[in-house]
């Protein structure tokens, strides 16, 4: 039922945002996003401003799943770079046979994004990123390890 909802929510805000970003400049990104070792799956961003972004994620790859949105401020642009903050909510879930396991989860972090068109101005608007982020997930039967390393590639519209 959670994840029902979350996936609703997560649809329904993206789909708003996309309808939301037609009447501006701002730009539309569609990708994958890993958030750390233990989660990845779909991303859908939105440039708010020059310096802020909005994100959602479902992670439903790997062994923890995750819906979560994401608050970006871009620090520092410069040619193809960008330098970011993030911070994150959403609801984490691991199950297995024994058990089932919903919580709500924390993050926040640094990054930075590399539109590869500085290599090739020809090239589509093809964007990747790195980050380190720490997460704040409590589950009772899973040892997650709040500290991770990630990475994703998103298409801009």
């Amino acid at each position: 039922m959670n994840k029902t909802i979350a996936t609703i929510l997560l649809t329904s805000a993206t789909l708003l945002s996309t309808l939301n970003a037609q009447d501006t400049e701002q730009g539309v990104y569609v990708g994958f996003q890993s958030s750390g070792f233990t989660s990845h799956g779909i991303s859908a961003k939105m440039d708010l401003s020059d310096k802020l972004a909005a994100q959602g994620i479902i992670g439903f790859f790997g062994d923890v799943s995750n819906y979560s949105v994401r608050g970006l401020y871009k620090f520092k642009q410069r040619d193809h770079l960008s330098l970011y903050g993030y911070g994150s909510v959403g609801m984490w879930a691991w199950n297995n046979a024994f058990y089932d396991e919903n919580v709500l989860g924390f993050g926040g972090g640094a990054g930075v994004s590399y539109d590869l068109r500085g290599l090739d101005s020809e090239f589509i608007p093809l964007f990747v990123n790195l980050e380190l982020g720490l997460n704040v997930v409590n589950f009772n039967h899973y040892n997650y390890g709040g500290i991770g390393l990630g990475s994703g590639i998103e298409y801009k519209f």
